[in-house]
């Protein structure tokens, strides 16, 4: 079985604060030809919130290029709750990727299963994975920090 290729992310992660625009955690830039038919990709990403204001709101968003693969809905973060999503498919003729499961960190809820966006993308050019986190409220107070930003390819034998 061949070794698979894990590419972390290429961008320095970033911390979202103080805004309630839509912002970047992270990216990782797929070079053309990379993604081949008949590969296995797991994706995940993980987000921190070391602090938070009262009730506002978390949002952490998976895409590529401008398609939400998945998401962490709009949850009442707490201080030092961990969100992430962990997505597994395959890129095959239809490049369809199979499901994703996604935790909002809130203690006792439980992990939502989902079936992920399909999405049909150019293995021929760049393809651009970005994870996204978006508050309700602007508050200095309301902290996101990406803790991982990864992608695995693994070649089906």
């Amino acid at each position: 079985m061949a070794k698979p290729t894990i590419i972390k992310s290429a961008t320095p992660l970033t911390t979202v604060t103080n805004t309630v625009a839509e912002t970047a955690l992270g990216t990782i830039t797929v070079p053309a030809f990379n993604l081949k038919t008949d590969y296995v990709i797991k994706m995940s990403v993980a987000v921190k919130t070391p602090t938070t204001n009262s009730s506002d709101t978390l949002a952490v968003k998976l895409k590529i290029g401008s398609t939400v693969l998945a998401t962490v809905a709009a949850f009442d973060a707490a201080d030092n709750h961990v969100c992430w999503i962990r997505l597994n498919g395959l890129v095959n003729a239809s490049t369809r990727l199979i499901h994703y499961i996604a935790e909002d960190g809130r203690t006792g809820t439980a992990a939502d299963v989902e079936e992920a966006t399909d999405v049909a993308w150019d293995v021929n050019a760049d393809v651009v994975i970005t994870a996204t986190a978006q508050w309700s409220v602007a508050s200095a107070d309301n902290i996101a920090v990406a803790k991982y930003l990864t992608l695995e390819l693994q070649p089906v034998d």
